[in-house]
């Protein structure tokens, strides 16, 4: 009868054992699930600030143009705060391949292809040793390069001034239609018209998009992986097009601050900006625009 008894202890005894192993196993799965996770979500997904730049001149200061010395204000601002300029194809190889940012990653993007971005926006580009995205409008272009007007309040750049601020290091070319750039007959900027059946405006989009691909692609051996939304101006089916010509990103007017997550390309699509307009600090319009990642799910 005792041998019984102690031989039910020695078994209870056991099985707490067994059973406070198995509880121990579990606590800690759980810990390092929860410890992976908090890493990732720190180590993977960065906050990227888009500047939206159009024009840098002296005169007609307003809502889409700031002076040159407003501009070398913004350059001053992002050295001393440790900000670090990067392009999209930067961005989008941290995504696709890790390669790793530097830290506090900012993009300054410029519209349009204005000549002010030779003229006024590029020497302080080597100066302070800046990158910015730069996405043109293709027959504005062509047109500006087969004429010599330089105008500063409305001329365009020329395909030579592009190839040599794109061999600088410091300009990236990306896609802002070839001939989208309007609104009229219909179509806003590059929208689907209320008339045009989805094949016909596929087929529409991308013979224009497809058309400053070349030319870009001619001019300086390389071609965008950025579509920048003319106006901002799309929908949905806009979206899924530009996606099937192969944009690894699309540029909205959206504002906000974008949440880009390591291995996930949704996170370049769509992505919103920042209007950097005359009399305005840098400084607050990013710490302005960081209230909207409150809005950010986990």
């Amino acid at each position: 009868m005792l041998d019984l008894k102690k031989y039910r202890k020695y078994c209870k005894n056991i099985l707490l054992v067994i059973i406070f192993g198995l509880l121990t196993i579990s606590i800690t799965k759980d810990l390092m699930r929860i410890y992976a996770t908090s890493s990732t979500s720190t180590q993977e997904n960065i906050f990227v600030p888009i500047m939206m730049y159009h024009q840098v001149k002296n005169n007609g200061l307003g809502k889409d143009v700031i002076s040159p010395k407003e501009f070398e204000s913004d350059l001053i601002f992002l050295s001393e705060n440790n900000y670090n300029t990067i392009t999209m194809t930067e961005l989008i190889a941290y995504v696709y391949d890790g390669k790793e940012l530097p830290e506090n990653p900012i993009i300054l993007s410029f519209d349009d292809g204005y000549l002010t971005t030779y003229k006024y926006v590029f020497p302080l580009l080597k100066e302070y040793n800046t990158k910015i995205v730069l996405s043109i409008i293709g027959k504005s272009t062509d047109d500006f390069s087969r004429v010599k007007d330089e105008n500063i309040n409305y001329s365009h750049l020329t395909w030579n001034q592009i190839l040599e601020m794109v061999e600088s290091g410091l300009v990236e070319i990306q896609n802002h239609s070839y001939n989208l750039h309007s609104n009229c007959n219909g179509r806003y900027g590059c929208c689907q018209k209320k008339s045009e059946c989805l094949t016909e405006y596929e087929e529409f989009l991308e013979e224009d998009l497809m058309k400053l691909q070349s030319k870009v692609q001619t001019v300086i051996n390389e071609s965008p992986s950025t579509f920048t939304y003319p106006f901002g101006r799309y929908n949905n089916d806009t979206e899924n097009i530009v996606r099937k010509l192969g944009f690894k990103a699309t540029l909205s007017v959206t504002y906000g601050i974008n949440v880009i997550k390591k291995g996930d390309p949704e996170s370049l699509y769509e992505l919103k900006r920042i209007c950097r307009s005359h009399n305005q600090s840098l400084s607050k319009l990013i710490k302005e625009g960081m209230k909207t990642l409150k809005n950010v799910p986990d």
